[in-house]
């Protein structure tokens, strides 16, 4: 959920067993938003403007529709377990990939980049996704603190336990305790796994 600053507050946690899970969200929703295949790519100029200020600029290209986002976010301390970031966001369509190519005019250039699947569900008012990484599945509970702490409860997560780190530093993470180098590319293909 984004208020009047534009700060964005969820939770994230780690899925055991997205089957389960996935029958109890059809069962709870108001409405569904199906399965659809996501790329993520950051950026970054020469002077890592990004990694210096803490901030991320995405371009996210949903399905083969054209359909695109850009966004910049940048966190907040977290609350309690509860991702907090800065987030302005805008929706178009860009068959061409002419976003790309303005951000390369201003010498910003891909960083790292994810794919992932996401369905997504209306849930008493709060956003609730369940995406598929190449290497682990993660749901999110988006909306007012009061809700989304109250969904989390309900399907069984620990508030406490939540997840505060971007997707692409989970995966560094996870590659690290794997004994895995970095990669900055996560994709199903090639993600050793």
């Amino acid at each position: 959920m984004k208020n009047k600053q534009n700060i964005e507050l969820e939770y994230k946690f780690w899925v055991k067993d997205g089957e389960a899970l996935v029958r109890v969200l059809d069962t709870r929703a108001f409405s569904k938003i199906a399965r659809q295949y996501q790329s993520s790519v950051m950026f970054d100029n020469p002077s890592r403007i990004m990694q210096t200020t803490n901030g991320r600029i995405r371009v996210r290209i949903l399905g083969d529709t054209g359909d695109k986002t850009l966004t910049y976010k940048k966190p907040l301390s977290p609350i309690n377990g509860a991702k907090r970031e800065i987030e302005y966001e805008i929706s178009f369509r860009d068959p061409k990939g002419e976003i790309e190519k303005i951000l390369g005019a201003m010498e910003f250039t891909p960083t790292t980049s994810y794919e992932r699947y996401q369905t997504g569900w209306e849930i008493d008012g709060a956003h609730v996704t369940l995406d598929e990484y190449p290497y682990a599945d993660i749901i999110e509970i988006e909306g007012k603190k009061e809700i989304i702490e109250k969904l989390a409860k309900e399907f069984g997560f620990d508030i406490k336990e939540g997840l505060t780190k971007p997707v692409d530093t989970l995966f560094q993470e996870w590659r690290k305790k794997k004994g895995l180098p970095f990669k900055p590319h996560m994709r199903f293909n090639d993600f050793d796994k």
